[in-house]
């Protein structure tokens, strides 16, 4: 089974979207068919980005991520490490830096992103993907 690394903002769009890649690629972790992963740093995102706009939506969507089958990783010290060293390495923004060192500790070889910016620098460590090519995996 084929192991993913969310973005937080693909989460924001799995649980809030109908169309069609999104509730697919939601189906797809909820079957069992890949592996999805996240760093809790994504809840402080989530939490923040959607608090702004619609209290509402940010609670139904954190309770929807946290009885989701996506696999929320704790930030311990190895990953703190990982991410220490990318963000002085390839100067990543520390965010982004915690959830790309999330799924290095996982042994994920993929990331579910739009931020090309943050993760093209670690390309050779986890390889970004969009929502397309992540549903092929599932297969």
């Amino acid at each position: 089974m084929n192991k993913i690394l969310i973005d937080t903002m693909y989460i924001e769009e799995i649980f809030s979207s109908e169309d069609t890649p999104y509730t697919d690629f939601a189906q797809a972790i909820d079957d069992g068919k890949i592996k999805g992963i996240s760093s809790v740093i994504s809840l402080v995102e989530l939490i923040k980005n959607l608090g702004m706009k619609d209290i509402d939506r940010m609670q139904t969507t954190i309770r929807e991520l946290k009885s989701s089958a996506i696999i929320l990783v704790d930030a311990d010290q190895r990953i703190s490490e990982i991410a220490g060293e990318l963000r002085l390495r390839y100067e990543i923004p520390t965010v982004d830096s915690i959830i790309a060192a999330t799924g290095i500790v996982e042994g994920v070889k993929h990331v579910l992103t739009r931020d090309i910016r943050h993760f093209e620098s670690i390309k050779n460590k986890i390889k970004i993907i969009d929502i397309k090519t992540a549903l092929k995996l599932s297969r």
